[in-house]
């Protein structure tokens, strides 16, 4: 499968792997590598920052994929609507769009995603792109977080972020 990304931004990208689930996808340099924490239940966290604008105003964007054991008769619907139960709750989450695999935003099959925004705890409003997508017993949530004010200015590098995630065969 041939990048998304342009032959310019290729000289400055590496490809992440998370075995767990046999998943990859194309990061761009600036972002750091991943902190990974199992938790309790035997899941996974892989957490991605990406410092935005000058060093006395910067703030960060975050890309998190917590992978986990599911039932092998759970749906991709079963596991979106229990996965988005946090969100929910949180101050001003609002969904503005939802997008499957054929919409051309990503080709993971049995994915689902939003586009979807709220408000942090000190009342930063913030763009926030959830995907859903089950593989065999996992599932996994990939989450990209950007402060709402600097989602613009990357929005086409999250896309291109998003189209390059893809199964390992």
């Amino acid at each position: 499968m041939s990048s998304p990304f342009s032959a310019e931004a290729q000289d400055s990208l590496r490809t992440e792997k998370l075995a767990d689930i046999h998943i990859q996808f194309e990061l761009p340099l600036a972002w750091s590598s991943a902190s990974i924490k199992q938790t309790k239940s035997e899941s996974t966290i892989y957490t991605y920052t990406r410092k935005l604008g000058e060093k006395k105003k910067a703030s960060h964007a975050t890309l998190s994929v917590l992978v986990e054991h599911i039932k092998p008769s759970t749906s991709i619907r079963e596991y979106s609507t229990k996965g988005l139960q946090f969100f929910q709750k949180q101050n001003g989450f609002k969904i503005k769009k939802t997008f499957i695999d054929t919409d051309g935003r990503f080709t993971l099959p049995y994915t689902i995603g939003y586009d979807a925004e709220y408000m942090d705890a000190q009342g930063q409003k913030h763009h926030l792109y959830i995907i859903h997508t089950i593989e065999f017993n996992h599932g996994a949530q990939v989450l990209i977080d950007f402060p709402y004010d600097q989602y613009f200015l990357y929005e086409e590098e999250q896309n291109q972020l998003m189209r390059s995630l893809r199964y390992e065969r």
